[in-house]
């Protein structure tokens, strides 16, 4: 089987979740499949950026940049279907959201959320008006939807009428992201981000869905009412309330003391996992949530989110709030830091809830798609 890869939507450090998704499930499905022949369509950013090693895989530059959306979607649309065919492709798989509307191999889409419809305020009028139009083509003219949690797939569902046996859940995992952990780099890394001590810590994009201002005002009334002295540390890209979130910190004289660092390389990421006192990840709307696992996985208690997949992820792991609600969510957070048989039970039941997802499975769950589409046996592999 030839398997096409559309990567053309992906920007290094610019696309967050989608980016770890994508170069996990390459990774993995590298170590678990020697067989079938895989071409990734790469753009100008994204190229020889995979690591890809195994001859059973190669690279298909594609001449267009992901940044200059009008021509990513030109080229997807009109140009890598005749790529796939050129190349054989038996199979493409654009992970990505959006995917070529007429191809002539079968075609597998995997749609993470529908936040351009919940959340559409994330979003220019521009990009949210071309997500309304190609995401439901996608997943009307494509074979097969992959999806990341059951609570996405009854969104997709309803709101994209589609029928319930042509939408598969797989989870994906933890980022296998390995960190040097020793004082010394540690300590490096924390003065590069202007870290002093004791911190709290949640890795999210600065959308309005991420909830990073209620974090704020939570960790406010932390400092008010508690007199806590711990940091809050916020890592993630810089998104469409930005400029709200920093004129939040002013208003509230918490500058020096809210460290919003952007994008930042994962070495550096996981030696903050490990360093932080407990993780809140406050969102409104989530496809997954990796780094509520992410945080797991490292030993860090969490606090989270009861919306959307949230609940499906973190199990009985976390410590769940109503994310709308600032007092809420500043009475989790404080709980966790000051009763440590709490924070070591979080900490226990978090290691085996993470150690329930495997990007190993999510590889191989994967590939079973792409040959249920081949053997058009795709609704009897739904589970």
């Amino acid at each position: 089987m030839r398997i096409g890869i559309n990567a053309l939507f992906m920007i290094p450090g610019g696309v967050g979740g989608s980016e770890t998704y994508l170069r996990n499930l390459m990774t993995h499905l590298g170590r678990i499949d020697q067989t079938n022949e895989y071409v990734v369509f790469t753009n100008k950013e994204s190229s020889n950026t995979f690591g890809l090693t195994g001859s059973n895989f190669r690279e298909i530059l594609c001449p267009i940049r992901a940044a200059f959306r009008p021509a990513r979607v030109i080229y997807e649309q009109l140009f890598l279907p005749l790529q796939a065919k050129k190349h054989d492709i038996e199979v493409l798989h654009s992970p990505g959201y959006t995917a070529p509307a007429m191809v002539s191999c079968l075609s597998v889409v995997t749609i993470y959320d529908l936040n351009f419809l919940r959340h559409p305020e994330d979003f220019s009028r521009l990009s949210a008006l071309t997500l309304r139009v190609l995401v439901p083509l996608a997943a009307k003219r494509c074979d097969m939807i992959i999806t990341l949690s059951k609570n996405s797939m009854r969104d997709i569902v309803t709101a994209l009428r589609v029928p319930e046996d042509k939408v598969r859940v797989i989870y994906p995992a933890a980022s296998e992201s390995v960190s040097a952990h020793n004082g010394s780099r540690v300590n490096q890394v924390r003065q590069r981000y202007g870290i002093r001590g004791k911190f709290i810590f949640s890795v999210a994009a600065s959308h309005p869905h991420k909830n990073l201002c209620r974090l704020v005002e939570a960790y406010h009334i932390l400092r008010k009412e508690h007199s806590v002295e711990h940091q809050l540390v916020l890592v993630g890209l810089k998104g469409r309330d930005h400029s709200r979130l920093l004129n939040l910190i002013v208003e509230l004289c918490l500058e020096g003391e809210v460290v919003a660092t952007g994008w930042i390389p994962g070495e550096h990421l996981a030696l903050l996992y490990e360093s932080a006192d407990v993780f809140v990840f406050p969102s409104l709307y989530e496809g997954f949530g990796i780094p509520v696992l992410e945080a797991m996985k490292h030993g860090v208690p969490v606090v989270s989110s009861n919306a959307s997949s949230l609940p499906e992820v973190a199990g009985d792991a976390t410590m769940l709030v109503d994310p709308y609600r600032v007092p809420e969510i500043a009475a989790a957070i404080q709980q966790v830091l000051v009763d440590p048989v709490l924070r070591a039970s979080l900490v226990e039941r978090g290691y085996k809830q993470a150690q329930k997802f495997s990007w190993e499975e999510t590889a191989r769950q994967t590939l079973s798609v792409y040959e249920a589409a081949m053997t058009s046996d795709v609704g009897e592999q739904i589970i």
